[in-house]
């Protein structure tokens, strides 16, 4: 096993700033996602531990602790479970919408070519997991959403335990179908796993939703509004009878993805200083070039979209808090009495067999026909085996998974005990296997490394400047 940091390298400081606008926020989430996944695993371990230790009663107890906030005649109590998993979850669910928002509209996922391959191995990743469970696990269909999404946390910091042995374009593959299947998730929560509809709140909650609309459109740039609205919105959609964590997505989305400044002015600056910069003269020295560069850093800085500062604001706390006392709260799984019965019941072996075949069929499947078909050319160094790899390791499912059994099978009940163990057990397998594979693959050659760091570098410009020059100016078409 590589020695070598589970967290992906910092931002290339060879790359030109302008590049960085845009790579910079996919790598730093990609960084601290992949931090606060091992984070994750340290959280579950303990969770394991203290329910099955002689402390169990008192770890169940403490998640059923009720906590209230009372205003005036207002009050909402529930117990300490929910606040984590309805309201804390809440803030993570704003990170992903806003993570989908900025690649779509401005990162890698920008335009319909561009997101395509990613789409569609998303959605073969969770079709086929969705199908075998609903084949294996037919008594109980409420389950089929279990196995279908990707722990982006999780599959970074397993991916990246290999080091430079797994490429950077694959990486980048799973983090591209790892947010779009993170969008499916949403979309199959909001429609199969609300409660009963209660038209009052889902009225008010349409109302608060509009409102955040209309400061998007009205050119509104301050992020605080935003996320002071939300909190009602929150409430609304809870009592709505729709998963509340759906406010923190629709929050997400309504928040602008492009930066203040007008963006034709900025191009065409930056594009006159690198060209300064750049320029072989005896009139401008290496002190020199790096003021000017620093300029542009600066220039920059000021078309950072506010979608950006809350993404950057919320990951640290999203990865380092909010998903470890999620796994805290929701892994402490009752060893006591279970055994191979568990396992091998209906529940648990859709789930994971979702996760483990499912998912690796359906990725790999629709990668491979996307690479024969020339929709999906693959960069040097990089072979099917290394795709087929990370369509296993796409199947640790934990987060994501936990969450969505937690919706489907009520707690306590031997249902969600066997969907746990399902999802541990197939999560625990794709890692493992996923990594052997990727393991057995032999590291690149210099030449390898060469090119692909190479092509990566102008790839990564040129996306920055295509992405910069084809938004609208700020001023002129308002935020997105």
């Amino acid at each position: 096993m590589s020695t070598t940091s589970s967290a992906p390298p910092p931002i290339d400081p060879g790359l030109h700033p302008i590049a960085r606008l845009v790579v910079g926020p996919a790598m730093n989430f990609a960084r601290v996602a992949a931090q606060g996944g091992l984070l994750l695993i340290g959280a579950l371990v303990a969770a394991l531990i203290w329910r099955n230790s002689g402390a169990g009663a008192s770890y169940d107890a403490l998640w059923k602790t009720p906590l209230g906030i009372e205003i005036g005649g207002w009050k909402l109590e529930l117990p300490l479970l929910l606040w984590i998993n309805d309201g804390l979850m809440a803030i993570f669910f704003l990170v992903v919408g806003a993570e989908i928002k900025r690649e779509v509209v401005v990162g890698e996922l920008r335009g319909v070519r561009r997101a395509m391959v990613p789409a569609l191995a998303a959605i073969g990743g969770m079709a086929v997991p969705a199908g075998l469970y609903l084949l294996l696990a037919r008594d109980h269909p409420e389950g089929f959403g279990t196995p279908m999404a990707t722990d982006i946390a999780f599959s970074l910091a397993a991916i990246r335990l290999l080091g430079k042995r797994v490429p950077d374009f694959v990486v980048k593959v799973l983090m591209g179908l790892a947010i779009i299947d993170d969008l499916g998730a949403i979309v199959v929560i909001a429609v199969f796993y609300g409660g009963d509809m209660h038209f009052d709140w889902l009225l008010i909650s349409a109302c608060l939703t509009a409102l955040l609309v209309s400061l998007n459109l009205l050119g509104v740039w301050r992020t605080t509004p935003y996320l002071v609205i939300g909190i009602p919105l929150w409430y609304a959609v809870h009592h709505a009878g729709i998963h509340p964590t759906i406010a923190g997505v629709v929050i997400g989305l309504c928040i602008p993805a492009r930066g203040v400044s007008g963006v034709d002015a900025i191009v065409a600056e930056a594009r006159q200083l690198l060209t300064l910069a750049e320029r072989e003269s005896e009139t401008i020295d290496d002190g020199d070039a790096a003021i000017v560069l620093s300029s542009l850093e600066r220039r920059l800085e000021q078309h950072k979209a506010p979608l950006e500062r809350v993404v950057e604001g919320f990951n640290p706390m999203i990865s380092f808090l909010v998903l470890p006392l999620f796994a805290l709260a929701n892994g402490g799984i009752s060893l006591e009495g279970m055994g191979l019965n568990t396992l091998l019941a209906p529940a648990s072996i859709g789930i994971i067999a979702g996760l483990f075949i499912g998912k690796q069929i359906g990725i790999f499947g629709i990668l491979f026909a996307c690479v024969k078909t020339k929709l999906l050319p693959l960069p040097a160094g990089v072979r099917f085996t290394h795709l087929w790899g990370m369509s296993i390791i796409a199947g640790i499912g934990f987060t994501m998974s936990l969450f969505v059994a937690g919706l489907a099978f009520e707690e306590g009940t031997i249902l969600h005990d066997e969907a746990r163990a399902g999802i541990l057990v197939g999560s625990a397998l794709a890692t493992m296997v996923g990594l052997f594979v990727l393991r057995l693959q032999p590291m690149p050659t210099s030449t390898e490394v060469a090119a692909a760091a190479s092509t990566g570098a102008e790839l990564e410009s040129a996306m920055a400047l295509e992405s910069l020059a084809a938004a609208p100016a700020g001023d002129a078409a308002g935020p997105v």
